[in-house]
């Protein structure tokens, strides 16, 4: 090896290779200390962009289960309402069924006809009140729409079909007034009036038993629906994991050689420097 006074090669070489384990030093500290092996875009554009991807979705699933749970509670309002009614029903056809009954008197049948009606009345409340977040969940005409997917195709929603529960739309009254009564004007006419209750009460039950199938239905298919989306989103961010995160012992593995590598250029780097003394003593022979 030749000995040269105007440039040491051995300790710049020595430098360059330091440098490049400083640096490679300095990114395995940064990926251990934010647990990240995707920090910048320069470090993997195609796997920021594949990860943000997937925590984009990872976001819009966990919307998605909110508005499908809040869809359950909205069918649960509906299907609280439908069950009381089907309650209030089947007190009015119990009275009813007393009303057939040829041993009352008229001023008896009067009673009765007093609770009927308020019954009736409560039927008419229970079917108004019943709502979640200011929605009419058994006086609505129309249908509710229910995101659970992440996209706009109709594969992302769930359509809950319109319930209505009044008095007219279970055929025993007009608005707030029931069409059936228990007494008439003797005890003969009040017991063809309470027979005809019985019949127009019994379809009503019917009607109401169908709507919560119905309800219930539509609460099967978001509870399957929230059930899926958590799996989505689970898969979505140990994908995301996958692709962003660090492997901690790769990372250290790496961290160890490293720092070694450094130990022993920076030792050739002191001998190296050492060695360019020998172009001074040459000289000071001379």
């Amino acid at each position: 090896m030749s000995v040269v006074s105007a440039t040491n090669l051995i300790s710049l070489r020595l430098q360059t290779q330091l440098k490049r384990s400083l640096n490679d030093l300095g990114d395995v500290y940064k990926r251990l200390g934010s647990g990240l092996r995707i920090n910048s875009g320069a470090d993997d554009p195609a796997g920021l962009a594949l990860a943000d991807k997937l925590k984009n979705e990872g976001r819009l699933l966990s919307v998605a289960s909110r508005n499908a749970n809040d869809g359950l509670s909205y069918t649960s309002s509906a299907d609280a309402g439908l069950e009381e009614i089907t309650t209030l029903l089947s007190r009015m056809s119990e009275l009813a069924n007393q009303g057939a009954n040829s041993l009352y008197t008229i001023t008896q049948r009067s009673a009765l006809q007093t609770q009927f009606e308020a019954l009736g009345s409560e039927i008419v409340r229970v079917a108004n009140v019943a709502q979640f977040n200011g929605f009419d969940s058994l006086n609505n005409s129309s249908d509710r729409v229910i995101q659970v997917g992440i996209s706009a195709d109709a594969s992302s929603r769930i359509t809950l079909p319109s319930v209505t529960a009044g008095l007219g739309d279970l055929g025993i009254g007009t608005g707030s007034t029931l069409t059936y009564s228990l007494t008439g004007a003797s005890i003969a006419d009040s017991m063809s009036a309470a027979q005809l209750a019985i019949t127009a009460l019994t379809s009503a039950i019917d009607q109401v038993a169908l709507r919560r199938g119905t309800v219930g239905a539509a609460a099967d298919r978001l509870r399957s629906a929230i059930n899926n989306i958590s799996v989505m989103r689970e898969n979505a961010l140990a994908a995301e994991s996958q692709v962003r995160d660090v492997d901690v012992a790769e990372s250290v593995a790496q961290l160890t050689k490293l720092q070694v590598l450094e130990k022993s250029q920076l030792a050739l780097m002191a001998q190296a420097n050492q060695d360019s003394s020998l172009v001074l003593k040459l000289l000071g022979a001379g």
